[in-house]
């Protein structure tokens, strides 16, 4: 026994003697790399030793050595050289293996840090990728079970997120590894000691937790739902919202997964709120099932989550969530679409009208008065016989007062108009029309929509060579037949069919202006002498190139009474009867002739029309439109003034009403001097914040006028068809409130920059009210 002893204490001091050997040998190689000698970490046996050799300085006192070698392999750990990296990864986890048992966390440091750094730019799975992890595992595990520790594990959490999200893009390999890594960082002592100190408002470390909860992953996003679903505390619920998006895609499946198990109404408004927080228009398909959820508030969150992650594909979404939702949401969609426009809103609000029938009662007018109001804004031709079908529907049931008639009736004065100048503009064509020719004079050319119609034919069996000639051929015809429109779209058509077309479109563009210079016709000056003689004659050529010709059969509709069209009409041939309905009965006022101007009133103080013009005869005219005049005026200063006096001359509709005995109110107008108080609605009857005074100058049972000062003419245009709310205030307190709509502005000459406005009531006032009022002035 006593010879075994001693053997066994020689063999140890030989192994000691030899680690003592081999601890000098690792103790030069470390100056040596204290020194700058990097080639030492080629050396396996160094790397190996490195561990043992750090830990016995440790524990003999030389700290010092032990944080500057640290230091010095740490810096190479994101070195551009792999070789180089894989050595001081291996040499940086044999020290960090060293002091695993330590509690000293500063010391461990020394170690986390680095690896968290070269985690964050390794893009190759190098040797010892796995053995890295699992040490950064163990420190960050030490540091989140210590609250004062958790900013030392915070940029790695934000690094490994970042890669599992592909901010920072890596292989699967590299992916699942990290991956894998924040599962098992993510335990519930850990999470619950996190959310409890970021629920806390006044904790120092609350930012802290937050962005390690964000970044924790999936494991962390299951715990904060699953807190959310349970909590009774509102305020703690609205915390834990606005958080779990931080986590970013990773808690789509959970989320997912939630709304699977058929949660509670709120829960699932939660979830929905969250995916809206995440702004990823991909995720519709997941909360668009619950558009037609039977609890409202859920699908108003739904509608919000829509507007905030849709992007450019909102107003797809919106038309998909139009028959799906409640009626009181459908309202809001409605208002949505119509400032968006295009046909196929108005194909999805035609076909909602179409279902009218399954409107809820509580809601069937306000529902019928948005959609009537929305047409105005993306209309399409096939909304004026709806609507005229509409109104019929409601004549049966309902009086002229009626919101649904009133609505519908103004909405077709704006879009009648309008796609009466469309028509021309495509080729003179109503609809109906589309078998005759385009251009009266020569005939030469066919429809534009006939045209279209064999271009289509054409390019689907692929003969472009053809379908450009035609194009061609037509746009030249229409070029000599002076008809611009026309061959411009046509020009345009040629462009859009074959971009390779540049020569022909050139050419088609030089003949349009050959014929433009020589297109003032001698009859065309002779009929508009006067206007010329006041002209220069760039501004009479520029005026001229700005109208548009249309041309009227017989007893055709040019414009009707109480229809919103600024347009100035300049008769070139044939007549133009004007009448007004005077006691239930059509009146006869006047004839226009060739040279005479219509529409001054409505052009330059703009005002719905008061009276209806047909053509009596076949008749052409040059219409200009305010926006066409706005341009010209920019140009050619002068021309506004010159243009104002000679259509003045025109300007005969109030004489002539009177004269008929007919006047723009049904009552007699009382003339008062009175402050009123007026407010704005948008085009749905919403009341805007602010109300202005205006000036009272006269009142019936239909209608108001007062004067209000605005600084521009064009401010002062912006308010033609606009619903307004006028208030009147008696001694006594009542309060009485006109509701109407704009129909005319004009520009006072007594005082600059003030406008009488003229407001048509919706519903007539009761006689007594306006005798109240009138007495208020005396």
């Amino acid at each position: 026994m006593r010879q075994q002893r001693a053997l066994e204490k020689a063999r140890q001091v030989v192994l000691e003697a030899e680690q003592e050997k081999k601890r000098g040998q690792i103790g030069q190689e470390v100056q040596r790399l204290l020194a700058g000698d990097l080639g030492v970490l080629e050396n396996s046996d160094f790397r190996a030793g490195f561990g043992a050799f750090l830990l016995h300085c440790y524990k003999g006192g030389d700290q010092h050595i032990v944080r500057e070698s640290l230091t010095v392999v740490g810096s190479l750990v994101c070195d551009p050289d792999e070789r180089r990296r894989e050595h001081a990864v291996e040499a940086l986890c044999r020290g960090a293996g060293a002091f695993d048992a330590s509690n000293d966390l500063e010391l461990q440091l020394l170690t986390f840090e680095p690896l968290s750094s070269w985690l964050a730019c390794e893009q190759t799975f190098i040797s010892g990728f796995g053995l890295a992890c699992s040490h950064v595992h163990r420190h960050a595990q030490k540091f989140l079970a210590t609250p004062r520790w958790w900013s030392a594990v915070e940029q790695l959490l934000v690094t490994l997120h970042h890669i599992q999200e592909g901010v920072i893009q890596r292989n699967s390999t590299i992916r699942g590894m990290v991956t894998k890594l924040l599962e098992s960082l993510a335990t519930k002592p850990v999470l619950e000691d996190l959310v409890d100190c970021y629920l806390q408002d006044k904790s120092p470390r609350k930012l802290t937790s937050e962005a390690i909860l964000v970044n924790l992953g999936r494991r962390s996003v299951i715990y904060l739902l699953n807190r959310l679903m349970h909590s009774q505390n509102k305020e703690e619920r609205l915390q834990l919202i606005k958080l779990i998006p931080g986590s970013g895609s990773v808690a789509v499946p959970v989320l997912a997964e939630c709304l699977e198990k058929k949660p509670p109404w709120y829960v699932i408004r939660n979830i929905v709120f969250i995916i809206s927080e995440l702004n990823n228009g991909s995720l519709f398909t997941i909360v668009k099932p619950y558009l037609s959820y039977n609890d409202l508030r859920v699908q108003q969150q739904v509608l919000s989550c829509m507007v905030k992650i849709s992007g450019n594909r909102l107003k797809s979404h919106l038309i998909e969530a139009l028959p799906l939702v409640h009626d009181e949401l459908k309202m809001q969609i409605i208002m949505q679409l119509s400032q968006m426009g295009g046909e196929d809103v108005a194909r999805a609000l035609l076909d909602l009208l179409k279902a009218r029938d399954q409107f809820d009662r509580e809601t069937y007018i306000e529902m019928l008065v948005k959609l009537c109001i929305s047409f105005k804004f993306c209309a399409a031709r096939e909304v004026i016989p709806a609507l005229k079908e509409l109104i019929e529907e409601r004549q049966l049931h309902a009086g002229p007062a009626d919101p649904v008639i009133v609505a519908a009736s103004d909405t077709l004065l704006v879009l009648e108009p309008r796609f009466r100048h469309e028509d021309q503009a495509k080729g003179g064509m109503l609809a109906g029309r589309e078998d005759e020719y385009l251009f009266p004079a020569g005939e030469k050319s066919g429809s534009i929509r006939t045209i279209e119609r064999s271009i289509k034919e054409l390019v689907a069996q692929g003969d472009l060579e053809r379908a450009g000639q035609k194009l061609f051929a037509n746009a030249v015809t229409a070029a000599r037949d002076k008809d611009f429109a026309s061959a411009e779209l046509l020009r345009e058509k040629l462009l859009e069919i074959n971009p390779l077309a540049l020569s022909e479109v050139i050419r088609l563009g030089e003949i349009i202006e050959e014929e433009k210079s020589s297109s003032l016709s001698n009859h065309h000056i002779a009929v508009w002498s006067e206007l010329y003689e006041q002209m220069t004659t760039e501004e009479f050529n520029a005026l001229y190139f700005a109208m548009k010709q249309e041309i009227y059969r017989a007893d055709e509709l040019v414009v009707r009474a109480g229809e919103t069209d600024p347009s100035l009409y300049f008769v070139n041939s044939g007549l133009v009867r004007m009448s007004c309905v005077c006691g239930g009965r059509e009146t006869f006022l006047k004839r226009f002739r060739p040279g005479e101007v219509i529409g001054a009133k409505q052009f330059f103080s703009a005002s719905v029309w008061t009276v209806t013009l047909a053509a009596q005869i076949e008749t052409q005219v040059h219409v200009l439109t305010y926006e066409q005049y706005v341009t010209l005026r920019a140009v050619f200063p002068d021309m506004a003034g010159k243009l104002f006096s000679y259509c003045s001359r025109y300007d005969t509709v109030p004489d002539l009403l009177k004269m008929a005995g007919a006047d723009r109110r049904e009552f007699p107008r009382y003339g008062v001097s009175i402050f009123l108080e007026n407010l704005l609605l948008d085009p749905y009857g919403n009341a805007g914040k602010r109300k202005f005074r205006g000036e009272l100058l006269d009142i019936s049972c239909g209608g108001l006028c007062f004067s209000i000062h605005i600084s521009s003419p064009e401010n002062a245009r912006l308010l033609l068809g606009r619903q307004i709310v006028s208030e009147l205030a008696f001694a006594d307190g009542d309060l009485l409130k006109c509701f109407g709509a704009i129909v005319g502005i004009q520009r006072r000459e007594d005082k600059p920059q003030h406008f009488t406005i003229h407001v048509r009531f919706y519903r007539h006032m009761d006689p007594p009210d306006v005798s109240r009022v009138v007495n208020l002035n005396m």
